[in-house]
């Protein structure tokens, strides 16, 4: 191994990741912590301009015309806030002469949203459909979605999900949107699936940026944090073509709002405190903006938790810490826009201890004991195995309004991640990483848009760079090589209104991507697997027992995305899409080799894989505005040298036997359906109703996929009490069918019983039996203290305290899933 890192640095492979690293470190420790933590304490000193104007008015209810008390009135963009008194009534004083905009928001009333042009005193009655908000509910949208190439329907997540799931993370947001679930590894590693897909074939996109994060890894947690921005959308099956073309699950998109120009100061922060893990969170956005269109940001999130507890033991090991810091500044002037974002995204999870295995026997035990093998007492200490995860972002947007049909944008980011895994090791290893990778990536945009009375256009290319490292000296085989890996294209997206109520849209992406690539290959591996026809004319050294290859690796790749969406009566819509999708295979698929220690197995990629070609037809058909309503969305996809990691035998190392998974490509067809329905029994009582079932195949064995997600089923009745106006609750129940639909991937291992030996099936493949989680949800408020606004919360989850397993949790084998925990919050707005 030593000779192996000599031959590496004599080659001279680039290694300027450290530098990054080295300077954002630095960066951030000596200019950008200071000045955010300065502004955070002088932005308090800053009052808004005295201005003379009143605004007043009444709340009333559409339905009955009497009037709502315990309306929230808010002047957006400010600090300006009123709650509506017994008879309806609100004021505000001294605002500024100006266009401004109001929300009016009620507990049980959809938002209301309107454009005052505030020029004197004014009065003005409002009138709120009085019904009960679904405070999970995801809302759906006809409009396009951030440059989406057709007119795909988006789901938009609302501020009060969105916030009650502060303290979780994104995947579990997400899953309250039918289609969505989570492929976790214990109870704080999760990746949102979407319709059966996950990795890379589902993009996030933040503030226009695709997070590059080795979102390969089945183990690999987004590393973004939810709570810096204030819009969560996600298009299922579709990719939003401005940024990728490469997602036939769908695409995640975070985006921050853009504050008016006025000056003022506002903020929110939420307080989670959780019973499960003694744990919490605190999360804090301030931000400043002034009357010239200049505005400041700032948020930072705070987590920590101890070891989670299952219903019967402690879960050792689960503790967890996240600290995550973003500040935006940003400039808004007739015809320019320009845009500053930072982000620096923290986090320490500790890996179950029981999931620890040093080879196949140990999986063979823990398959077959019903309680995990370490079991110690509550603690906030993480200890080895463990996961470390930093993600630094840096970007620039600007933004050129030409005339009022044309506009040109600019966009540059910077990514660098770096991710350790620790496993359990002795000796002079004993404090290092056995994974160590650091990823840099460079990206540029740039698009110009124009219209053409209701239709839309826009082309535009782009240019990135990325360069991984993996850091030697970890006395472990590389899993991943380095590699740098450049990429660029361009794109043609259209919306074309050809009626009131048909919508049809229209985009195109081509990327060429160029990868090159340093690998070591045992020769044992090279051998048996006939490598030297194929690739002996790319070896240039040899280091003991491997030959060292280097292979430039090029992909051209084209993805469309075409569809319609047509309203009937107002009230009916349909929407069709067709997505073709071509995805190269990431270096993971390709290049991988060696002990994975997270996942206790051996990993094989294959360097001869094509590209990954994708057909996906959506329907989507909603009834909505009437007392009953409901969507229904089947989809069907078809994929053609769809990759998979499959099971492969075992190896013997001197750690003992591990099972081996191979990336190998197959013909894979996926066919599902979402359903969502909402039936109003009363003004103040909701029945809320989702399915989604999906089921994949290997199109020529007819063998079912595995980590594909079972048939789920989720229950809500919502109300709230006439007597009590500031009070709701949610009733839920969610049911987990067992997955029936599963490949066989168990194995024989020989153990040693009584003297004597035995063959014995490690069933690796059942999944576990189905399951009903019950959840309770009760809200208070808004009260006005002083001049913040103030709800409270409590949720439970696993009311019952039933003992489960998840088909999706990777670490099902070695222990239940979380017992009950309560979840009291408190949001503040300033």
């Amino acid at each position: 191994m030593i000779l192996v890192e000599q031959q590496m640095s004599k080659l001279n492979l680039k290694r300027t990741l450290k530098l990054n690293k080295f300077y954002f470190n630095s960066l951030f420790k000596s200019i950008l912590f200071p000045t955010v933590i300065i502004y955070f304490i002088t932005v308090g000193f800053v009052f808004p301009q005295d201005c003379k104007l009143d605004f007043e008015g009444y709340i009333i209810s559409s339905d009955s015309g009497l009037p709502l008390e315990a309306a929230v009135v808010e002047v957006i963009g400010t600090n300006y806030n009123a709650i509506s008194s017994e008879n309806g009534y609100f004021n505000f004083k001294n605002l500024c002469s100006e266009i401004i905009e109001i929300r009016v928001s009620h507990i049980n009333c959809p938002d209301f949203y309107a454009e005052i042009n505030l020029k004197e005193s004014r009065k003005k009655k409002f009138f709120l459909d009085h019904e009960i908000t679904t405070l999970n509910e995801v809302v759906l949208i006809d409009e396009k979605v951030d440059d989406l190439s057709t007119s795909a329907k988006s789901y938009l997540v609302s501020e009060i999900e969105k916030d009650r799931y502060s303290g979780s993370g994104l995947s579990a947001l997400l899953e309250t949107v039918s289609g969505v679930n989570t492929l976790s590894t214990g109870s704080n590693i999760a990746k949102p699936v979407i319709h059966g897909m996950f990795g890379s074939r589902v993009g996030i996109i933040y503030n226009g940026i695709m997070l590059e994060n080795q979102q390969w890894g089945q183990d690999h947690a987004p590393n973004v944090d939810l709570n810096a921005f204030e819009n969560v959308k996600l298009v299922k099956g579709a990719s939003v073509l401005k940024y990728s073309g490469k997602n036939p699950g769908g695409v995640i998109i975070l985006k921050s709002s853009i504050p008016r120009k006025i000056d003022s100061l506002y903020g929110k922060t939420i307080l989670n405190v959780n019973s499960n893990g003694a744990g919490g969170s605190i999360v804090s956005t301030w931000v400043k903006t002034y009357e010239n269109g200049t505005y400041l940001k700032t948020q930072g999130t705070f987590k920590k938790s101890g070891d989670l507890s299952a219903p019967r033991y402690i879960l050792s090991n689960t503790g967890m810490n996240e600290n995550n810091l973003s500040f935006t500044y940003g400039k808004n002037n007739i015809g320019n826009s320009l845009k500053i974002f930072f982000s620096y995204f923290n986090s320490e999870i500790g890996v179950l201890k029981s999931s620890h295995i040093g080879n196949i026997k140990d999986l063979l035990r823990a398959i077959e004991d019903d309680e995990p093998d370490v079991a110690n007492e509550f603690s906030y200490n993480i200890n080895y195995p463990k996961q470390s995860n930093e993600h630094f972002t840096s970007s620039v947007d600007y933004t050129h309004i030409i005339n009022d049909n044309k506009e040109l944008t600019f966009k540059y980011s910077w990514q660098i991640n770096n991710r350790k895994e620790y496993d359990l090791r002795i000796g002079d290893f004993k404090n290092i990483p056995s994974l160590d990778l650091n990823l840099s990536t460079h990206s540029v945009n740039s698009s110009y848009t124009w219209s053409n009375f209701s239709n839309e256009f826009t082309n535009g290319i782009f240019f990135g760079v990325k360069d991984n490292y993996s850091t030697p000296g970890t006395g472990v085989k590389r899993l991943i090589p380095d590699y740098l890996n450049t990429n660029l294209g361009g794109y043609f997206i259209s919306t074309l209104n050809l009626n009131e109520d048909l919508n049809f849209g229209f985009g195109l992406r081509y990327e060429h991507s160029s990868s090159d690539v340093y690998k070591y290959y045992r020769n044992s591996r090279w051998e048996n697997e006939s490598y030297q026809d194929r690739l002996g004319e790319f070896v240039i050294d040899e280091v003991l027992s491997q030959k060292l290859i280097r292979k430039k690796v090029v992909f051209n790749t084209f993805s469309s995305n075409t569809g319609f969406v047509k309203e009937f009566e107002k009230k009916y819509s349909l929407s069709i899409q067709h997505n073709y999708t071509e995805r190269a295979p990431n270096i993971a698929e390709m290049f991988s080799g060696g002990l994975h220690h997270s996942l206790a197995s051996i990993e094989y990629g294959d360097p001869f894989l094509k590209k990954e070609k994708t057909h996906k037809v959506l329907v989507d058909f909603e009834k909505k505005n009437s007392k009953l309503n409901y969507r229904i969305n089947p989809y069907l996809s078809y994929s053609k040298d769809y990759i998979l990691a499959q099971p492969a035998g075992f190896e013997q190392t001197i750690r003992g036997a591990f099972p081996v998974w191979e990336y190998s490509p197959i013909t894979s067809i996926f066919k599902g359906v979402d359903f969502d329905i909402i039936y109003k029994i009363k003004d103040n009582v909701r029945l809320k109703n989702s399915i989604s079932w999906v089921e994949a195949k290997d199109y020529h064995t007819d063998e079912h996929l595995v980590n594909i997600p079972p048939l789920v089923i989720n229950n809500e009745v919502q109300f709230s009490l006439g007597e009590f106006k500031k009070f709701n609750a949610i009733i839920g129940n969610k049911f987990v069918n067992k997955q029936n639909l599963f490949p066989n991937n168990n194995s024989i291992t020989t153990v040693i019983e009584n003297g004597k030996k035995i063959d014995k099936i490690v069933d690796i493949s059942t999944p576990p039996n189905g399951f009903n989680q019950l959840s309770l949800n009760f809200n208070w408020g808004p009260y006005k203290i002083n001049s913040s606004i103030v709800n409270f919360s409590l949720s439970i989850d696993n009311v019952m305290n039933r003992a489960y397993r998840s088909y999706l949790n990777r670490l099902r084998f070695y222990s239940d899933e979380v017992g009950r925990n309560f979840l009291f919050q408190i949001k503040i707005k300033h």
